[in-house]
């Protein structure tokens, strides 16, 4: 269920989500949510592979966590020019990973 809350957004910015509203004929609200889910993930994204990158999380936790199997994961470290951490703890866990 949906909660309302109360945020505050610059002029300049609301004024250009209204008027992209207005000519896409999108509803405010729902368009404001979406935009909100997006950012959020795109966030938790980054903060799990930060987490993956100083070692806090393992490979197969940060697929968990975003629901990515290895090879997602993979391509994500590639675009953002990150490393693989591979240590044994990750490759017994690959190993008892069923793959489609």
């Amino acid at each position: 269920m949906a909660k309302p809350t109360t945020i505050r957004i610059p002029e300049d910015l609301l004024n250009e989500i209204e008027q992209f509203v207005e000519e896409t004929h999108l509803d405010r609200s729902a368009y404001l949510r979406e935009i909100l889910r997006k950012g959020f993930m795109a966030d938790k994204q980054d903060r799990m592979l930060m987490k993956y990158d100083r070692g806090e999380l393992s490979l197969m936790e940060v697929c968990h966590e975003l629901k990515w199997n290895p090879w997602e994961f993979l391509a994500q470290l590639k675009g953002r020019n990150m490393v693989l951490n591979v240590d044994l703890e990750d490759w017994i866990d690959a190993a008892e990973l069923s793959l489609p």
